[in-house]
């Protein structure tokens, strides 16, 4: 797989200050999508967020001025100026402010309302400022500032540039990201800690921001009432407002600096039983200390308070050194007009003091002869990676079971003028992962040596950047990673050798991804604004073409054979680092071990033998004959037509006409006994691209762990399989992907139109000829026996991982575990594969085959949608196909043997006492479940409570809507209360539940490092108190805002074809088991119209036939609805807790696991259940009974 733009730092600085932890963020309309499909417990990894951004030139630091260039708002590029996709209906204006601030203003088009009421829109903002933990070591622990006598005079700053001579580089570690952190804690124009983010709620929005190496960045959102008016929503008036202090005042309250501090070491402890994090600081480790790569950017407690006492002067002249005009942009998406946004971003933003500092990024290297921006910025003469880090072989031990090749080469940046032209990076990272029958990928993988391989930038700096190739690595391929280095480095010379000798056949690859680049552009649709402006307003510091910011990253020059063949000179072993991530080292041996002293990884490392750079310079000589260069792509689109205009009638539609066309629902095509086939012909969107759902059910797939495990290893056999068919096809914009659910296989296709059925066709045959091949066992196809063992090997690896994830994230799979009435747990999935047992019936490729075939073809039932640019022949064609594989081979599922998924009903007080007997009388939560953390390292408790409430058939759409409304005003108390105020641990959310056979409750979750799970549980309930009477103090009005705010989340408007489409499969799919209920296209309307209140526009009932509710019965609802389900009295309070136990309070753990009521094993768990009764299955849009039996 080729990582064409690259990934511009491996990990970012995810804050909870900004108001949201990574774990729940509030509820927007893609989640109740997701809400409407069935959640089975099955072990999911859930990975930390990552942000992919190309590296852009930018600013740099010097003097505030004193007269503006300009005593007014200067456009520097109007909407019809800018380079847009064919579709992109927003406006556009690049402005300059008087005080040098430049933003970037979007206008989001309203459709007009005309079958749907209180449409909603997503409003957004964001701030990026070219500032970062690099810029850490120019701030010092006493007088703030680092001096440096040798600072570059143009910049206007001798004495506050620092220079790195030192080791250890002076400055605060941490200090840019604990500066994120405070910005959020109040102003002085909105001293609150909570003013932002509560008025951001109230609006349904959320905010936060992200620290980098060289760049921080601030963003938010909030959902309004859509209107056709001109002027700015009061919702992002007001959050501009606040936003726009974060940057004019914010007050650094020393007495809050305490608890940021410790949310910041909290932050840091989280990170070290990470290996991504681990394996990052060891990479800055490894590095030049005396280049500013090598900070360590998260910081800690100790880093931070090293003079002994809060940084609060040192934030404050971080903020004047570095959060100036002409080193931020800004970037606002509204559904006002330009003007009328322009007007409000003036008087906010506006506030802003002058400045006019020269880019901070753009210098020089008088010592590099053709990238002139290599190592310039810092110090020509220190580069992050130079000789002494280069031409060696690192090994390092993981946590996890893994195993890893890196191989790293130190190249220019990829903003470097000269690169960014043609960008010759793209085409050579296109072939070194490509993955056809004779490349390097395919070759490794058919001698069962490697599970991925990857490349591109894996580091992109402002002066720097690590390029190269990761491959995942098999047991038998670390074995012979000497044989996979040797490959590695033929295959680069193969490449280097073709564009020395076939610059023209190199200039036609370099063509094809330009070309799919620019179809990618022009049928690009908009995406998210808060994703978008986050984006935008770091691309706005190209300030060279800003009228083709849109397309930044579309437009490359012409192939350049003496740039590429530069560029490929620098992936030679001397420039080259190489890291072996391998945890079967035998750690017992002790020579030449380092630990890297932040976060704890092993490591050593020894210099490149002659022998190995003499293997690795590479010649056609000793090259292995397999290799060779790719053809060139067959599958990429010439046919971009839309079905929808064949007959002419949709080309010109009125406003009234494309509403129709937004909200017609799939039709219902096809309907047999076992086959409902949905289509829509797409005319609103009008892009040339399709998509194809297929759902198998069938009750085979998780009818035992052996057979949900031989399931999964089908799923992995088949993905290996088709690599070299559909590669080509997924490069040019046609994807697929095929899962194993509890429930069945799911199959979705995606791309443009043109030859996606085929590709349908192409990839359901070879869905039903592997299973022959793989009856046919290891005699008759060794090297699909091959495949099948490196599947099982790779799925048993992932499944015991799962072990060692973080606290908060095994607490919530073991409530699963309780919650959920048929429950394979984890372990039984690892005994299939290496326990006793598995030695004495093994998992074998011809049973594998046996049971996938029972899933695709016999008793089941298909669900499938055509979506997108497809008639309705082309539907049927598809619809054909689906007969043709599964159906007719297949026996029609009855509905008594569809599987049906159900929650248990958590006891009341009472009723756990007929269980557990009087001890749990007590007890507030007499329910608990608790495990020990397996991995010694792990420094972290958890606890997640969780609240049942009732079900589909017992809350219906009105007591649902008061579950979330009331989840959505608990986030930001428990956050407030538990993270922000007691600082139990970094990650504290509080969030609606739904489990399987659609139960309903609230979930509330803290991991901590300094508290244990006894005292997490005490304060979760002392909160849950102080909640119910801030509910109890909140005005009416206010609870109408919240209302309105939820309102606006649920009826947000899906922005582009892929939103609709999992909108509506998402339906589908959510009554594959239910024979009886068919999908609801408008349950969200219905869902949302149950906290509309009364006013004179609204009606006296809902859609759903029920009173509607003014602000004081709301309120009063709210209020009812806690003391029934949530308060400690409450008599329908059904409660329990999920507890994870770190190794050092492994004496608690033992003495809690003998107490009553406490469940520490999976055999307990399941007896427990065998006295509870479950939750009805009937889904809440369902018709009435009595409607059925009509």
């Amino acid at each position: 797989m080729t990582t064409i733009h690259g990934m511009k730092i491996s990990l970012l600085f995810l804050c909870a200050s900004a108001g949201q932890s990574f774990l729940n963020k509030p509820r927007s309309r893609s989640f109740w999508k997701s809400l409407s499909t069935i959640s089975i417990a099955s072990p999911e990894h859930v990975s930390g967020s990552t942000i992919f951004a190309e590296a852009l030139a930018g600013t740099s630091e010097g003097l505030v001025g004193t007269q503006p260039a300009s005593s007014e708002t200067e456009v520097l590029v109007a909407s019809e100026d800018f380079m847009k996709p064919d579709r992109d209906l927003r406006q556009y204006r690049y402005i300059r402010l008087k005080n040098n601030l430049k933003v970037l203003l979007v206008r989001n088009p309203i459709q007009p309302k005309t079958n749907v009421d209180n449409a909603a829109t997503v409003e957004a903002a964001a701030m990026h400022i070219q500032a970062g933990h690099f810029d850490d070591s120019s701030i010092s622990d006493s007088t703030g500032l680092c001096t440096d006598a040798s600072a570059d005079a143009s910049s206007g700053l001798p004495g506050l540039v620092h220079s790195f001579e030192d080791d250890d580089h002076g400055g605060l570690p941490g200090l840019g990201h604990f500066f994120e952190h405070m910005v959020f804690l109040g102003t002085e124009k909105y001293p609150g800690e909570d003013d932002y983010e509560g008025f951001l709620s109230k609006h349904g929005g959320f905010s936060n921001a992200y620290t980098d190496m060289e760049d921080t960045n601030y963003y938010f959102s909030i959902t309004t009432q859509a209107n056709e008016s001109d002027s700015v929503s009061e919702g992002l008036s007001g959050a501009l407002d606040r936003f726009s202090q974060f940057f004019i005042a914010p007050r650094f309250e020393e007495s809050m600096a305490e608890r940021e501090l410790r949310a910041i070491d909290s932050e840091y402890r989280n990170g070290k039983t990470s290996d991504a994090w681990r394996n990052y600081q060891f990479l800055k480790s490894i590095a030049n200390q005396k280049h500013p790569f090598s900070n360590f950017g998260c910081g800690n407690y100790e880093t931070l308070m090293s003079a002994g006492k809060p940084p609060i002067d040192q934030l404050r002249t971080f903020l004047k050194k570095y959060y100036t005009t002409s080193n931020m942009r800004l970037a606002v998406v509204s559904s006002g007009s330009l003007d009328s946004l322009q007007k409000v971003v003036e008087e906010t933003f506006g506030q802003l003091p002058y400045s006019n500092h020269p880019p901070r990024r753009e210098k020089f290297n008088p010592n590099s002869l053709l990238f002139p921006r290599e190592n310039a910025v810092y110090n020509p003469n220190e580069p992050a990676f130079g000789e002494e880090q280069l031409g060696k072989i690192r090994e390092v031990i993981p946590l996890l079971e893994s195993r890893t090749l890196k191989v790293q080469f130190a190249t220019p940046p990829m903003a470097d003028p000269v690169l960014r032209a043609t960008r010759p990076h793209r085409v050579i990272s296109h072939l070194l992962g490509h993955e056809s029958k004779g490349s390097l990928h395919c070759i490794l993988n058919d001698l069962n040596l490697i599970t991925g391989l990857t490349s591109g930038t894996a580091i992109d700096a402002s002066d720097f950047s690590l390029f190269g190739l990761t491959l995942t690595l098999t047991p038998k391929g670390m074995d012979q990673k000497d044989l996979i280095l040797d490959l590695v480095f033929q295959w680069i010379y193969l490449i280097r050798e073709t564009a020395v000798k076939s610059p023209e056949l190199m200039a036609e690859y370099h063509n094809e991804l330009r070309q799919i680049s620019a179809t990618n552009f022009k049928f690009r649709e908009n995406g998210d604004p808060t994703e978008f402006c986050s984006t935008a307003a770091e691309l706005l510091f190209d300030d060279e073409h800003p009228n083709e910011i849109l397309a930044s990253g579309s437009l490359v020059k012409d192939y350049d054979p003496l740039i590429a063949n530069a560029f490929l000179e620098r992936l030679s072993p001397e420039n080259a680092m190489v890291t072996i991530i391998n945890s079967a080292i035998d750690e017992e041996d002790n020579d030449g071990w380092n630990i890297e002293p932040l976060y704890g990884a092993k490591y050593r490392e020894y210099g490149m033998t002659p022998e190995n750079l003499r293997q690795w310079k590479g010649n056609e000589g000793n090259r292995n004959s397999k290799l060779h260069i790719p053809d060139l792509n067959g599958y990429i689109p010439t046919d971009f037509s839309l079905r929808c205009d064949d007959n002419g009638q949709d080309k010109v539609m009125d406003n009234s006409k494309q509403d129709e066309c937004r909200r017609t629902a799939p039709v219902l095509i096809e309907q047999g006994p076992n086959f409902k086939f949905y289509h829509k012909l797409d005319r609103f969107w009008r892009v040339p691209k399709s998509f194809i759902r297929l759902s198998i059910v069938s009750p085979e797939a998780y009818s035992s762990p052996r057979s949900m495990t031989l399931s999964r290893i089908y799923e992995r056999v088949l993905n290996d399989d088709l690599n070299s068919f559909l590669y080509d096809a997924s490069l040019a914009g046609c994807s697929y992907r095929l899962s194993c659910t509890p429930s069945g296989y799911k199959l979705s296709m995606k791309g443009y139109s043109e030859k996606l059925v085929s590709l349908f066709e192409t990839l359901t045959s070879r869905m039903l000829s592997l299973l022959d091949e793989l009856e046919g066992g290891k005699e008759k196809n060794p090297a699909l026996f091959s495949k099948f063992e490196k599947a099982k090997e790779s799925l048993l690896r992932e499944t015991k991982n799962y072990r060692l994830d973080t606290p908060h994230e095994v607490a919530n799979y073991n409530s699963r575990l309780l919650l959920e009435e048929n429950v394979w747990f984890l372990d039984d999935y690892i005994d299939e594969m290496e326990c006793a047992d598995a030695h004495h019936k093994p998992l074998k490729m011809e049973e594998c085959g046996e049971t996938a075939r029972k899933c695709l073809n016999g008793r089941l039932k298909v669900n499938s949608l055509c979506i997108g640019n497809i008639d309705e022949e082309s539907a049927k064609t598809v619809g054909g196909i689906i007969s043709q594989r599964f159906l007719s081979p297949s026996i029609v599922l009855r509905d008594s043997e569809t599987p049906n998924f159900k929650s248990v009903r958590l006891p009341t007080r009472d009723e756990a006492i007929l269980i557990f007997g009087q001890n749990v009388a007590c007890e507030s939560i007499p329910v608990k479940v608790q495990e020990l953390a397996r991995s010694p390292s792990e420094e972290n408790c958890a606890v997640e409570l969780t609240f049942q409430t009732g079900c589909d058939l017992t809350l219906g759409y009105e007591g649902i809507g008061i579950v979330d409304l009331i989840s959505h005003l608990a986030y930001l108390s428990a956050y407030n209360k538990l993270r922000t105020q007691e600082q139990l641990g970094y990650i504290v959310s509080a969030f609606t539940r739904k489990t399987a056979g659609s139960s309903w409750g609230l979930s509330v979750v803290v991991q901590s490092s300094n508290s244990s799970p006894l005292v997490l549980e005490d304060r979760i309930e002392n909160w849950l108190q102080l909640f119910r009477q801030e509910l109890e103090d909140m005005t009416v009005e206010a609870i109408a805002m919240e209302a309105r705010g939820m309102v606006g989340q649920l009826l947000e408007e899906n922005t582009r074809l892929s939103q609709e489409v999992g909108s509506v499969w998402g339906e589908v799919i959510a009554t594959e088991c239910h024979e009886q209920i068919s999908p609801v296209f408008d349950r969200l309307q219905r869902l949302a119209d149950e906290l509309v209140l009364t006013s004179e526009e609204s009606s006296e009932t809902t859609k759903n036939g029920n009173p509607r509710k003014s602000p004081e019965q709301l309120k009063k609802a709210v209020l009812d609805f806690f003391d029934k389900y949530y308060a400690p009295d409450a008599p329908e309070r059904r409660v329990m807790s999920s507890r994870v136990y770190s190794l050092s309070l492994k004496d608690e753990y033992e003495t809690t696991a003998a107490q009553a009521g406490v469940l520490s094993s999976y055999s307990s768990i399941r007896y427990f259940k065998t006295h509870l009764s479950t939750w009805p299955i009937t889904t809440y849009w369902r018709a009435k009974f009595e409607d059925k039996q009509a």
